[in-house]
């Protein structure tokens, strides 16, 4: 009887023993699993970041590049005072191309665009395309309907047609109107509203697989 009652009380032992082994074993490998996961999540994000200043490079390189070919083709136009080129965009004085509170084209602006379009199409890749920006200062237009939004985008809108006329693809172009909102200078003064009232042309990379068609 002395011994059955020690073989019961040794296999209790037993069983109690097997099951902290057991969730000792589990414990373990569960920490190995986090362990494995973090350093493989930690792997990942470290890719990533890798992935991501590397494409951010290739872009800096690209835009580099991009500017240099574009201050040649435009060389004439920017040593004659017509354009600036600012950080790869394009910068024109809106007087330069446009009457006052007007959105047709001067036949000097005229001039400027068709040169701007010869350059632009010797210097830009297939897959670039080309946001034409209009801007003004915060003079008020004389109008209840029509405002600084509405001269600035037909300015852009003119000079995006005037590029189509010269063999721009339409399909790489779009316009945007920015009224009095983003000014270079303080509206302080006439030299600066001047200044304000520009147009910019800036080149952007996409890829047009990811864009839908209708």
């Amino acid at each position: 009887m002395l011994f059955k009652q020690k073989t019961e009380g040794e296999s209790h032992w037993h069983a109690l023993t097997d099951l902290t082994v057991a969730l000792l074993s589990l414990f373990v490998l569960a920490f190995v699993a986090m362990a494995t996961l973090k350093e493989q999540k930690a792997e990942d994000l470290t890719r990533t970041e890798e992935e991501v200043l590397s494409c951010q490079e290739e872009m800096r390189k690209l835009a580099s590049e991009r500017n240099a070919l574009l201050s040649q083709s435009l060389k004439s136009s920017i040593e004659k005072g017509l354009i600036a080129l600012e950080n790869g965009n394009i910068q024109i004085q809106a007087s330069l191309l446009f009457p006052l509170n007007g959105a047709d084209l001067t036949a000097e602006g005229k001039t400027v665009i068709q040169g701007i379009a010869k350059g632009l199409l010797d210097a830009i890749d297939t897959n670039d395309v080309i946001m034409v920006s209009g801007f003004t200062d915060d003079t008020p237009v004389k109008s209840d309907t029509y405002t600084n939004w509405n001269l600035s985008s037909e300015r852009a809108v003119t000079v995006v047609k005037t590029l189509i006329a010269q063999g721009f693809p339409a399909d790489r172009l779009f316009a945007a109107g920015f009224g009095e909102f983003h000014p270079k200078y303080p509206n302080d003064t006439e030299e600066h509203r001047r200044l304000n009232r520009r147009v910019e042309i800036g080149v952007t990379p996409i890829n047009k697989s990811d864009v839908g068609t209708k």
